[in-house]
């Protein structure tokens, strides 16, 4: 049976420390449409599963935070 993982969902600054980015970049990237983050009442989270195919993903490319895309 595979062993759980522990804190399987990264905050903001769970985020920002893990991709050595600004907190305030960090929160830009969870509310972009983009991004597979969930919003939980007020706050973000994201799974260590969605961040990781999101990074495949986005390998070799640049994603504009402002429109939440993509674009190269």
């Amino acid at each position: 049976m595979e062993e759980i993982k522990k804190n399987r969902a990264l905050t903001p600054k769970m985020l920002a420390e893990r991709l050595s980015i600004g907190r305030d970049k960090a929160y830009s990237l969870m509310r972009s449409a983009g991004f597979p983050s969930i919003k939980l009442g007020d706050r973000y989270i994201v799974t260590e599963d969605a961040l990781e195919r999101w990074l495949r993903v986005a390998e070799g490319k640049y994603y504009d935070l402002e429109e939440g895309r993509f674009v190269k």
